[in-house]
């Protein structure tokens, strides 16, 4: 009986050692994902294609789209660049091409996307 206690007192120690483990190993993950974003958006120019941008930074980890009234095509690609400080850059297209490069807040962003 005392044996049994030991061998589920151990089975539960390296349990929990490995739950623990694996948290750190995704945040290290989410970690080194948005260090090389960063690095990649430092490529990323006004005027370049969805398929350019696509090259530079992978596909995007979040994405929205819309039509403008005048039926031009919008879409906004966020990839996320500070884990530490909760931030993803927001890469704008209108007509297919960059029009614009922003830094927001985790925040921001999910509000966003609640509105929409």
């Amino acid at each position: 009986m005392v044996l049994m206690g030991r061998a589920l007192a151990a089975l539960l120690v390296v349990a929990a050692l490995g739950c623990r483990t694996g948290g750190v190993n995704i945040e290290r993950r989410a970690f080194e994902l948005a260090e090389a974003n960063r690095a990649h958006l430092n490529k990323v120019r006004l005027g370049q294609t969805l398929v350019e941008v696509e090259k530079i930074m992978g596909p995007p980890e979040r994405r929205a789209a819309r039509f403008r009234y005048d039926g031009v095509s919008i879409e906004e690609w966020s990839y996320v660049t500070d884990y530490i400080r909760k931030s993803d850059a927001l890469i704008l297209f209108v007509g297919g091409k960059v029009q614009e490069i922003q830094s927001a807040p985790w925040g921001e962003r999910d509000e966003k996307e609640e509105k929409s």
